[in-house]
């Protein structure tokens, strides 16, 4: 699903979309996915800087070699990938949510 339904289907379950602070996090939530999987991280609102949807910049990143890079113009959306590095993606492209629910 596009990422608008992955934030909204995450927000309806009272979650977040998943959001890795450091790395055991980004394994956590790669092995949970088993697939490719929407990040809650984004840059739609100033391209080229990556904010995590709860807010804030990010804290921890592990971007495949040459990304971030707007390939197509539009990749707003992170995407994790099945090693575990990440690609940023057009929003509009549909993938697996996993979402993250407070402690």
């Amino acid at each position: 699903m596009p990422f608008s339904k992955v934030k909204a289907l995450c927000a309806e379950l009272q979650a977040t979309v998943a959001t890795p602070k450091n790395a055991e996090e980004n394994k956590a939530i790669k092995d949970v996915a088993n697939d490719h999987a929407f990040l809650g991280i984004t840059d739609e609102a100033t391209e080229g800087q990556f904010v995590y949807v709860t807010g804030g910049r990010l804290t921890y990143s592990n971007w495949k070699k040459d990304d971030p890079n707007d390939f197509v113009s539009g990749e707003d959306c992170v995407l994790l990938l099945k090693d575990g590095s990440w690609n940023d993606i057009s929003c509009s492209s549909p993938f697996v949510a996993v979402c993250e629910f407070l402690a």
